[in-house]
């Protein structure tokens, strides 16, 4: 990613650096043709030169000329290409400083173009290079004027200005050394002054240039690492910008601005959109979308919109953060049916869990009927064994959902009367056959609306855990009490027990201790007793035994409470 990111620095700066070039060669060509204008003008319209100037300006021109086009031959083959700015602006200097000499000298006042290049290379170069530019130009300029102060050079008069004296004597000011060598301490002055208010202003913009670029390649990174998409838009809602993610999701190109317009429009509701509403009141917004692509393929994105705007607050663009989220919509539907399959299992499981109690007392029931035929304890047995039958019955029709009791299911419940058929039911199983089941209820207790299978299941389920703790000998004491409008049954036994780190976790799903145990038993029993707006606690010590509180919320019968 460092090294893409470098990549594109480094084309950006060569691809500055060769506009600024191509900028500059326009430039010349320019200043040729202005240089011709002049020159002839001068010469045979207003005749400010005298023509024997002609042929040296003339010729002057043509070697800028020819300069430009070798200019343009070098950069194209990369000729000097680290230095052809550089040497491109010495060359100007020395030009105009003939050019200068044909036509008056100091005393022609396009002597500011020197301050004119000494501005372009501000710009173009370097500070330490634009100093450079001030040394040579000023020693063009100082030369120039030194050698017509001397007379080592012709001075040609440029008749812009009166050059007679009442005498009519012609008089030129490059030949008075007061006035050359205030020129050439103010040209000094002022070349040196321009050279540092041009190198501050460009040092302070290109450091703005450099943050801004830096700042740019890491919102590119992160783009590139996120795979998003990024898009502004104006007021018109028009893509002024986008990313290559954003071409390559809508298979758009270059020149395909309008076809990315209709189809964003259309993703983003048009004129009444989410987008003409972000314009409008400068709020954020996400949404998703589904796109089907040119191969037929259903898409997903999702548009992050946020406002841009300037200096005095108003909304001048919109960018739209766009990221391919179909993945993760996959994902989260592989995962939603996974977890209603775990949901299914768990549910399957939990009912064979609790077919298999009331089989286990039917079976034992028939047992003991066999061994047992008096005519009292068969009609006993009878009643028990429809009940029970009755109650798979419900379990299979799906009445007894996992922890989802409905309203519609309760009805007046007596607990206590639960607890003794509950009891019934331990007292002939077979784990309690060496243990002894202890039961004390409290007299006073009321009737609650509850669902009386639900509540027979969860205490057959502690007490079958209780019998089985307690390894076929032990005491398993039921106690019921009311209190304040709450029900509390507690089921204590003298079993083996179990240690903290275990008691924490056997209300999870799928924890148990038993080798062939489902792990669902406990679960469903707290789901149940949360349903029922209830709670259960559970304590239990090592070699102690196990001691499970179940409390209800007694909520009157409404047939009850009319009564009263």
């Amino acid at each position: 990613m460092e090294k893409t990111a470098l990549q594109n620095q480094e084309f950006i700066s060569r691809y500055s650096y060769e506009r600024l070039n191509h900028w500059f060669i326009r430039l010349r060509w320019i200043a040729a043709l202005v240089a011709l204008v002049l020159i002839y003008l001068s010469v045979y319209y207003y005749h400010y030169l005298v023509p024997t100037t002609f042929p040296y300006l003339i010729s002057l021109v043509g070697l800028l000329i020819v300069s430009n086009i070798v200019y343009t031959y070098f950069l194209n083959k990369k000729i000097f290409y680290s230095y052809l700015r550089e040497i491109q602006i010495v060359i100007d200097l020395i030009f105009l400083t003939l050019m200068l000499h044909f036509s008056g000298g100091l005393e022609n006042p396009l002597s500011f173009l020197y301050i004119f290049h000494i501005i372009l290379s501000g710009i173009l170069l370097e500070r330490h290079k634009c100093y450079i530019v001030v040394l040579i130009s000023f020693a063009l300029y100082s030369g120039l004027a030194l050698a017509e102060l001397s007379h080592l050079i012709p001075h040609y008069t440029l008749n812009i200005f009166p050059h007679t004296d009442e005498p009519r004597q012609i008089l030129h000011t490059a030949h008075y050394p007061l006035y050359v060598w205030s020129m050439i301490i103010l040209q000094f002055f002022i070349m040196s002054l321009t050279a540092y208010f041009i190198t501050n202003i460009m040092e302070h913009l290109r450091q703005e240039e450099r943050q801004t670029r830096e700042e740019r390649q890491k919102l590119d990174q992160v783009l590139q690492s996120t795979g998003a998409g990024l898009v502004i838009f104006n007021t018109s809602l028009e893509p002024i910008w986008y990313n290559e993610p954003v071409s390559t999701w809508f298979g758009l190109n270059a020149s395909s601005k309008a076809s990315l317009k209709k189809e964003l429009q259309k993703l983003l509701g048009g004129t009444d959109g989410e987008a003409a509403q972000t314009l409008k009141d400068g709020q954020h917004r996400v949404f998703e979308r589904e796109r089907i692509n040119a191969n037929g393929e259903q898409r997903f994105y999702q548009f992050t919109l946020a406002p841009l705007k300037d200096r005095e607050g108003q909304i001048y663009q919109v960018v739209a953060l766009i990221q391919d989220i179909t993945e993760k919509k996959i994902m989260e539907a592989e995962m939603i049916h996974a977890a209603k399959m775990v949901t299914l299992g768990t549910m399957s499981a939990g009912i064979a869990h609790e077919v298999g109690n009331p089989l286990a007392s039917l079976s034992t029931r028939l047992h003991l009927m066999s061994q047992n035929p008096s005519p009292e304890f068969l009609q006993q047995s009878i009643t028990l064994l429809k009940k029970e039958i009755a109650r798979i019955e419900r379990i299979v029709r799906g009445i007894s959902q996992i922890g989802r009791p409905s309203k519609e299911e309760r009805g007046p419940c007596d607990v206590n009367q639960v607890l003794a058929e509950t009891i019934e039911l331990l007292k002939y199983h077979k784990l309690a056959k060496h243990c002894k089941i202890e039961y004390e209820f409290d007299a006073q207790m009321p009737m609650t609306m509850a669902i009386r299978d639900q509540l027979k299941q969860v205490f057959l389920n502690i007490g079958l855990n209780a019998l089985e703790a307690m390894a076929g000998k032990g005491t398993l004491t039921i106690r019921s009490e009311y209190n304040k409008g709450t029900i509390r049954v507690h089921f204590i036994d003298t079993g083996k027990g179990m240690d903290e780190t275990i008691a924490k976790k056997i209300f999870q799903p799928f924890f148990t201790t038993k080798e062939n145990g489902s792990g669902l038993g406990l679960f469903i029993i707290h789901q149940i007793i949360q349903a029922h707006g209830g709670k259960i606690h559970f304590s239990s010590e090592p070699d102690r035994g196990s001691h499970f509180t179940i409390s209800l919320p007694v909520r009157i019968p409404r047939k009850i409470r009319k009564t009263t």
